[in-house]
């Protein structure tokens, strides 16, 4: 009795171990028929209980093994070599789809009533099987990255010894993936940085700070040599069971490092060759209208001997008795109010527009409407207020001088002209200037040689082009050496201004210019005053001023 409950008890622990396997437990007989199935086999394969109990094992058993299973079951029955019985082995299963599982198989065999008896205990390692295959793809196309890389690939362990080294490392740093595999990175470093190169992966392995992971560095590394080249590094970090790992891709930059400093070697040529052509500009500008020296810097202009006509308004001054001045006093003095008096005039050339074409001793000649042009009037009338401007000036640097050489009774005389002119660069290949010829430029010269002092004396063609901007007063007709017939000429004697219509912020500027006055200049307006009154036919009573 207590044996058959023991039996029972055995039976629904049997029963039970079949039922919940996750593995497929299968039975046979000494025949090789299945006598057993339980329902993970069934899951595992697709055959149910009772499509398999019964059949042979060669049901489960791809084809081709169908002989070497049948020999293997004969020997084991009488008595040989059991090859796989009370091992693990992996082999492949025939589902009822037709389709081969793979299966990790564990056999044993034993004795029961007189009567051999198999088990076999089978789990699906189809999964395993895809994760391994998908490692080994993966693997692979890591492999192939690495491989096609030009650039080196390291992966090192947190003791700094190298785990991963691609082909690219192998050529940079001319040792093989053999030779480094096992060995610490310190081989590559110079010594100088090795140091450092310890303590980081101590400061990271331990959690603190990553100065150099996560971006991209400029260091040396060492060949087999022992020489130093540049190298560009991208750093970052990764953990699996085995501790924390450090790969780097690690670009050669002796190419990009070598172009570069060509580049700076250039760019500093450059700055020093631009510098060098700025201060040889600035010079060369000195010596150039600043029109013309824009236009050929600018490109407007080609270099070369040409000339073309155009409608040009010509402007000639000089000082009256500069050469009596001259042989008063030392040369010095009159070299300092000559080269003040030409930077003066100068200044308000180009602040009309003026193309200053030469100095001529003390005498100036400018002209209008070349190489830039604002038209033919707005040409003549810049002109006219140039001419009035630098007589101002003139009498602001009479008090100066005076101031410092004593009593100088300084006078200009000024004659402008517009007409035709030949304009462009005269001269050779080898030496050129850029000027001005015709009678048009001689006739304001003649103009100028027979004004009064601090006279602006104009031509008629001029007068046509400023007489509604100007006051102008007949002077005469002049004899030209060229001309058959005299230029009628006429004085500049400033700003037009309507009768009854001044501006009184202008009475008000020119009472407080006369509050200042010296006598000498007073004098001098009051003559310049009667001689206008004399033109206009009106003489001022005595007291009058």
């Amino acid at each position: 009795m207590k044996g058959a409950i023991i039996l029972a008890n055995h039976e629904q622990i049997l029963n039970a171990i079949l039922c919940t396997s996750a593995d497929g437990i299968i039975n046979a007989d000494a025949s090789g028929h299945i006598t057993g199935w339980n329902a993970a086999a069934a899951h595992i394969l697709g055959y149910s209980a009772d499509d398999a109990i019964g059949q042979p094992l060669t049901l489960i058993v791809p084809p081709r093994f169908h002989d070497q299973h049948l020999a293997g079951f004969a020997r084991v029955l009488s008595g040989g070599e059991r090859h796989i019985i009370g091992k693990t082995v992996e082999v492949a299963a025939v589902a009822k789809d037709g389709m081969e599982v793979p299966v990790e198989l564990s056999l044993a065999t034993g004795e029961a009533a007189g009567e051999r008896f198999f088990t076999a205990i089978m789990r699906d390692v189809s999964a395993r099987h895809k994760l391994i295959d998908e490692i080994k793809g993966s693997e692979a196309r890591l492999n192939a990255v690495l491989e096609s890389a030009n650039d080196g690939i390291i992966t090192i362990d947190s003791s700094g010894l190298v785990r991963q080294w691609n082909g690219g490392a192998e050529h940079m740093f001319s040792r093989s993936r053999d030779e480094m595999i096992g060995k610490p990175l310190l081989e590559v470093i110079p010594e100088r940085y090795r140091k450092l190169h310890e303590a980081g992966i101590e400061r990271v392995t331990g959690g603190g700070e990553r100065h150099a992971v996560g971006h991209t560095v400029e260091l040396s590394a060492l060949r087999r040599d022992g020489t130093e080249f540049p190298v560009e590094l991208s750093l970052s970090t990764w953990q699996s069971g085995e501790g924390m790992f450090f790969s780097g891709i690690i670009r050669d930059i002796t190419e990009r490092k070598t172009a570069e400093e060509k580049l700076h070697h250039a760019n500093t040529e450059l700055a020093e060759k631009n510098e060098m052509l700025e201060g040889l500009s600035a010079k060369l500008a000195k010596y150039l209208s600043r029109q013309v020296y824009d236009s050929i810097f600018e490109g407007k202009t080609d270099v070369k001997v040409a000339s073309y006509r155009k409608l040009l308004t010509v402007f000639f001054s000089d000082i009256q008795g500069f050469t009596e001045l001259s042989d008063r006093l030392e040369p010095e003095p009159v070299s300092r109010l000559l080269n003040s008096y030409l930077s003066e005039m100068s200044d308000i050339a180009l602040e009309h527009g003026g193309t200053v074409d030469k100095f001529i001793g003390d005498g100036i000649m400018i002209f209008f409407g070349d190489p830039e042009t604002k038209g033919q009037k707005e040409d003549a009338v810049a002109c006219a207020r140039m001419a009035l401007a630098m007589r101002e000036r003139v009498r602001g640097l009479k008090e100066e001088w005076r101031a410092q050489l004593g009593q100088i009774d300084l006078h200009i005389r000024i004659g402008i002209n517009t007409g035709y002119c030949t304009v462009g660069n005269f001269g050779s290949d080898n030496r050129m200037d850029y000027t001005i010829v015709g009678r048009e430029v001689n006739t304001a010269s003649r103009l100028e040689s027979t004004a009064s002092s601090d006279q602006i004396q104009i031509s008629d063609d001029t007068y046509e082009l400023v007489r509604d901007m100007f006051e102008c007063r007949p002077v005469g007709e002049l004899k030209v050496k060229g001309l058959a017939y005299p230029v009628r000429t006429y004085e500049l004697a400033g700003p037009l201004v309507s009768a009854g219509h001044a501006d009184p912020a202008d009475v008000l500027e020119l009472g407080d210019k006369l509050a200042h006055l010296s006598p000498e200049q007073v004098a001098e307006a009051r003559a310049e005053l009667t001689k206008a009154l004399d033109a206009l036919g009106k003489t001022p009573e005595k007291g009058e001023s």
